[in-house]
């Protein structure tokens, strides 16, 4: 069932939900906090501009968070032109933000098919959260061997070979017992009539059992990190989250990025639903909404839970894919401001809980 009626309800203003309902306040501050009169009698000091939106910015979020059941969080991943094109735009309708992980490198090399610099900003200063989701779209987690990989071997079998998707890309090839080989992609990875695989540009210098890994060097994941945000540093955006490409969360990348970033918003596949109490930012999971992954059914269940639970609910979704539309967005929007969710930023959402 439809929900476009909700918004002759709401006037496209989100419910929200008290600060007292997850035990953090983040406004005893000392500041002047009265409601809506005053909020912009600075706007003929110097700075007043920046501090407006920041007031309003804040006081938006108060009326978002005030009487609600929760919070729900929006996510959406790769940066493609149609984060800007569908989806922000539907969430302006409505009036409550979202978060982008994005591919500053994707951005630079297809300003088609993927956001230009400057609507990554436009969306930014609205509100949202920008994360990183590598520059290129990395797959940084490691895959499991599917058989022994012996020394001379120029190819290895692998569980998912997406670490053969840039050429020369460094790579290390091991095992529990301590085997080690250090090689790089050669022709790239795909599948044969058995199992993925990785090609390589040096035969392995070592046999590594089948009990075994692929990934890359832990020097060159950082630098994968680093210079995704130093991208987006240039542009202006203060990165605080990541989300992991391809749901590859395991290995090494989860130590790295846990020093690195203040949330992640996929760790695990599935769930959704985040415990407040003992929450760990960094281990978080989110349910994708898109129709081949999510029913109607599932997503009234979900924000449902969401509003009976203490917890911090997120959704996940790729804008440029067929089975992710208008009205699925819609949908799930306004079954969440039914269910009085306060539909809120990642760092939003932390800072109201006292992890950022």
């Amino acid at each position: 069932m439809r929900r476009r009626n909700l918004l002759a309800v709401v006037g496209v203003t989100a419910a929200g939900g008290a600060a007292t309902a997850y035990g953090v306040s983040q406004r005893e501050t000392g500041e002047d906090s009265d409601s809506g009169d005053g909020r912009n009698e600075s706007s003929g000091s110097e700075g007043s501009n920046d501090e407006s939106a920041d007031d309003k910015r804040a006081d938006d979020l108060e009326e978002r968070l005030e009487d609600s059941e929760g919070m729900l969080v929006f996510t959406y991943d790769d940066s493609p032109i149609e984060d800007y094109t569908l989806t922000y735009q539907v969430h302006q309708e409505y009036d409550v933000p979202g978060c982008l992980a994005v591919c500053p490198g994707l951005m630079e090399q297809d300003s088609d098919a993927y956001l230009e610099p400057d609507q990554l900003v436009e969306i930014y200063e609205a509100g949202w959260t920008v994360m990183s989701h590598t520059y290129e779209h990395r797959a940084l987690g490691h895959t499991p061997l599917t058989g022994t990989a012996d020394e001379g071997d120029d190819r290895v079998s692998v569980e998912w070979g997406r670490h053969g998707e840039f050429e020369s890309d460094p790579l290390v090839a091991f095992d529990d017992d301590g085997a080690y080989s250090t090689t790089s992609v050669a022709g790239g990875g795909g599948t044969d009539s058995t199992d993925a695989y990785v090609d390589l540009e040096e035969p392995l210098t070592e046999t590594v059992s089948a009990d075994g890994y692929l990934r890359h060097p832990e020097e060159f994941i950082q630098d994968i990190l680093d210079r995704t945000d130093d991208r987006l540093a240039e542009w202006g955006i203060d990165v605080t989250g990541f989300v992991y490409t391809y749901d590859r969360y395991h290995g090494v990348v989860e130590e790295i990025v846990r020093d690195q970033y203040d949330a992640v918003a996929n760790h695990r596949y599935g769930g959704g639903h985040n415990e407040i109490d003992g929450l760990d930012p960094t281990t978080m999971q989110r349910m994708y909404i898109e129709t081949d992954k999510t029913s109607e059914d599932d997503i009234d269940e979900f924000v449902q839970t969401a509003a009976d639970e203490r917890v911090l609910s997120i959704v996940g979704a790729h804008s440029q894919f067929e089975t992710f539309t208008e009205d699925r967005l819609e949908y799930t929007i306004e079954a969440a401001l039914e269910n009085d969710l306060a539909i809120v930023t990642l760092d939003e959402a932390l800072a109201e809980l006292g992890h950022l």
